[in-house]
């Protein structure tokens, strides 16, 4: 008589696990993310979700893995029983490239899979060449572990590859070149999944020692400049470089020689926002940065970033990330 097999699950957070893998890189991530879920317990005891719930770690079949130091360590799961979910990080693996990939195909066709339905991937260290492996990443932005960038590029071409950043993004596709910039990158992510407050939480209790760069400035307008069209990244450059001056878009528009209606309908199909949405991001995020490591005064703050009206930026500020500059900069500082 045969064994039903378990209906495959739901989980928010899933945490890939190999043979190879630096153990620290799953561990650091799974208590980050953890704590994550319970201060997001605690701003919302309502919520049905236990953080226990919230996140696993699967391995390809579910077995005991050996880690990178020699260390077994137990899954959770088979990425075979996790039916959905909304966030895969794809753990730092230390191995060869070839036996990774012929090993981890089946991975690499539930990673795609995952995707489809809508799933954010993020990958460490040398994670990243299963993602690249699906094709995703292909005309996209990437970043890797330093000793490994020639042997990616020789692999994935078609890849965006900028061995400078630490941390890339491009859509919904995440990339860390180590273990400590895939930190900064989970901290980045609770922020975008569950709130500032979550992540600054998060941030106090396991990143003192970890200096706080400003790592959604780095990449909140990284994925609005992958297209073709020069004369609006042009545009782009000239806004990012004069966001505080009052200007109207009639200017922008004749600096790169477009009518004012070409101006907008081409900004809008090459970045997905309107040119008032792109500038008002720019704004609060360099705002976001400010508050963050100046002492500047809030209303000095919203007129260095553009908004005469202090009471209008917080407005504004508030609006967009559901908090006060004042209570922003409180769980930024602390």
């Amino acid at each position: 008589m045969s064994i039903a097999r378990p209906t495959p699950s739901r989980n928010p957070v899933t945490i890939l696990a190999f043979d190879g893998s630096m153990e620290m890189s799953i561990v650091m991530t799974r208590d980050i993310w953890h704590a994550g879920a319970v201060a997001q317990q605690h701003a919302d005891p309502s919520a049905t979700i236990s953080p226990s719930e919230q996140l696993v770690v699967a391995s390809q079949d579910g077995e005991t893995v050996r880690t990178f130091s020699g260390s077994l360590f137990q899954p959770d799961r088979s990425i075979a029983d996790i039916g959905q979910t909304d966030l895969i990080i794809v753990s730092g693996i230390w191995c060869e490239v070839e036996q990774l990939i012929t090993k981890h195909r089946p991975t690499v066709e539930w990673l795609l899979k995952q995707h489809q339905q809508g799933a954010k991937i993020a990958c460490l260290h040398t994670g990243a060449f299963l993602l690249a492996e699906t094709g995703l990443l292909d005309n996209k932005a990437a970043t890797v572990y330093w000793r490994m960038v020639d042997e990616f590029k020789s692999r994935y071409p078609k890849v965006i590859l900028q061995p400078e950043k630490n941390i890339t993004s491009a859509g919904n596709l995440f990339c860390a070149a180590g273990v400590t910039s895939g930190v900064e990158m989970g901290i980045y992510l609770l922020e975008k999944f569950w709130g500032v407050s979550v992540a600054a939480k998060v941030s106090r209790h396991f990143l003192m020692d970890i200096p706080k760069a400003p790592v959604e400035f780095q990449l909140a307008l990284d994925q609005q400049k992958r297209h073709s069209d020069a004369r609006i990244q042009t545009a782009q450059q000239w806004m990012e470089s004069n966001f505080s001056s009052d200007f109207l878009l009639d200017e922008v528009a004749e600096k790169v020689g477009l009518s004012l209606r070409s101006f907008r309908r081409r900004f809008k199909d090459a970045t997905g926002e309107t040119p008032m949405q792109y500038l008002q991001r720019i704004r609060i995020e360099t705002a976001k940065q400010l508050l963050a490591t100046s002492t500047l005064g809030i209303d000095q703050i919203g007129y260095r970033v553009g908004y005469e009206d202090a009471s209008y930026f917080s407005r504004i500020f508030k609006q967009k990330l559901n908090v006060t500059p004042g209570e922003y900069r409180a769980s930024r500082q602390r």
